[in-house]
């Protein structure tokens, strides 16, 4: 017995958008989701980067294009998916991997930073989100992926800009998936803890941070990139069907989200 109701994965061929895939998160993204079988669209504002990120996926055999965009620019942001528009078509499945992390005190901190990290890690993933979605609903089939942060759990001495900024990313997940539920598109988050990516080295050494990993987080090790991008993976995929409106955390076991 049906109820109709379809249930969708990723396939072969489909379009997926990484913002900030220089890098980190955002380079494994782009290559899991290329080996999966999907086209990639890089987006990223270091034109080294996210071309060799694009170079890397096009070298393991999938096909990927870079797109320059600096995502506190709403205009630059209307460009990028206006040129992804035209070239793929609507993306089966969006990633807002891009975010930034200046850190400082709250008594330290001027507005000016604590509003510019709104707009790259909230305000850009509205945007972009807001610019593909017509496509999408038209296509009546999709999945949003946003990478909030286990910082929006627990805040941060030093960074309440990016736990504000990561808590509404969270937010905006949930209530973006009611909205976007009829129209069969999944909108889900991931919140890595600790990761080897370039935000956490900035604030100490490889070997401190590895020595974190193995002292505090209950698996022994901080997270990698390929962590995430396997999470990522599932949330795209049939098998992940049912699943909407969730903040999936990967942390190693340091913090318990309900």
């Amino acid at each position: 017995m049906s109820d109709g109701v379809a249930r969708d994965g990723l396939k072969a061929g489909d379009l997926v958008v990484v913002t900030g895939g220089g890098g980190g998160f955002g380079r494994a993204l782009s290559l899991r989701f290329a080996r999966d079988g999907a086209k990639v669209a890089v987006w990223e504002v270091n034109r080294d980067s996210g071309e060799e990120t694009a170079r890397q996926v096009r070298e393991a055999g999938g096909e990927a294009r870079f797109f320059p965009v600096d995502l506190s620019q709403p205009a630059e942001i209307e460009a990028a998916a206006a040129a992804v528009l035209d070239a793929y078509g609507a993306p089966y499945c969006v990633i807002n991997n891009a975010s930034i992390y200046p850190r400082a005190s709250v008594l330290d901190m001027s507005g000016e930073t604590f509003e510019r990290t709104l707009r790259v890690n909230v305000t850009a993933p509205f945007l972009v989100v807001k610019a593909f979605g017509r496509a999408m609903i038209a296509q009546r089939r999709g999945v949003v992926i946003n990478i909030s942060s286990t910082i929006a759990m627990q805040g941060a001495a030093g960074g309440a800009n990016y736990a504000s900024s990561k808590g509404a990313l969270l937010s905006f997940t949930k209530s973006l998936a009611l909205e976007w539920a009829q129209h069969n598109i999944r909108c889900n988050s991931i919140l890595p803890g600790v990761a080897f990516t370039a935000q956490p080295l900035e604030a100490t050494s490889a070997e401190e941070l590895l020595e974190r990993g193995r002292r505090t987080i209950p698996l022994g090790r901080v997270g990698y990139p390929d962590d995430v991008a396997g999470l990522a993976a599932f949330l795209a995929s049939a098998d992940a069907a049912y699943m909407t409106g969730q903040g999936l955390a990967m942390n190693g076991g340091r913090v318990f989200v309900p």
